[in-house]
């Protein structure tokens, strides 16, 4: 478990980015991070991998707290992978990008595990090429393939939907829910709320570096009031259904729950008019 007791951080420049946040992430959980530009995301997941020490407070990755334990032994069980996949990589091909950490945490059959991870992430015969020429989707798988070749337990992604086209996040979302399904602990700090709420995992949202709501997508994504305190949109299928709560639709942030909503309405002769008759 990642636990985070009364943690805040304040930057060299006096920016206070995360204010006494109690948080914890169990083992197999899904949690989104939400908020607003400067809400305290990235800086939040920073603290969880070890990147950042808290000001005040404690981060324990299994017990072991962040500001004792060398960097190498916390980042063998939690990856980080960046918002800009660039910033992750520094050797001259992806096969060296891939086997680098292999070697350093002395994985046993290293090259067949980076072999595999490229061939499931659609990356086979790239192997000889900069990782600087790939395309923005196949940076980003990548860089999760990376960080996934020590088989971290806990799995840090930040915006990993940023810049990507419809496609893109479809692959992301399948990514998301292998890892999921494997068991892995996966914390994902993004703006992209249609993703969450079609991924409905537990959802912190965030503002000015504090937590102001932790719960499940269902409820969350469903308060505007709350939504608007962390300057983040509401769903599309939030502010459909809350337009046509008049005619018995419940509010919901899942697309599929308003379709099958919808589609027992009209099958009851109900209808969508201002009268509420048509």
């Amino acid at each position: 478990m990642i636990e985070l007791r009364s943690v805040s951080y304040t930057y060299p420049a006096g920016v206070r980015a995360v204010v006494d946040v109690d948080l914890e992430v169990r083992e197999g959980e899904v949690v989104a991070v939400m908020g607003g530009n400067g809400a305290g995301k990235t800086t939040l997941l920073k603290l969880m991998v070890g990147l950042l020490k808290p000001s005040a407070g404690s981060v324990l990755v299994d017990g072991l707290d962040t500001r004792s334990t060398p960097l190498s032994r916390i980042a063998r069980l939690v990856g980080y992978v960046p918002q800009i996949a660039d910033s992750l990589f520094f050797l001259p091909t992806v096969e060296e990008e891939m086997t680098y950490a292999l070697r350093n945490f002395k994985i046993e059959n290293g090259a067949e595990r980076a072999r595999e991870l490229l061939r499931a992430f659609g990356l086979e015969g790239t192997e000889k090429r900069s990782p600087f020429t790939l395309s923005g989707g196949q940076k980003k798988r990548l860089s999760i393939a990376v960080v996934l070749s020590w088989d971290p337990k806990y799995v840090l992604l930040d915006e990993p939907t940023l810049g990507q086209d419809k496609a893109g996040r479809e692959v992301m979302m399948g990514i998301v829910r292998q890892l999921s399904s494997q068991g892995r602990s996966l914390v994902i700090a993004t703006h992209d709320v249609e993703f969450v709420s079609e991924l409905s995992p537990r959802v912190v949202l965030m503002g000015g570096g504090r937590v102001i709501a932790d719960g499940r997508a269902e409820e969350v994504l469903s308060d505007e009031e709350l939504l608007r305190k962390a300057r983040v949109l509401p769903p599309q299928s939030v502010a459909i259904s809350s337009r046509l709560e008049r005619f018995g639709v419940k509010r919901t942030p899942s697309i599929r729950e308003l379709h099958d909503q919808l589609r027992s309405l009209l099958s009851r002769g109900g209808g969508c008019s201002e009268s509420g008759t048509r």
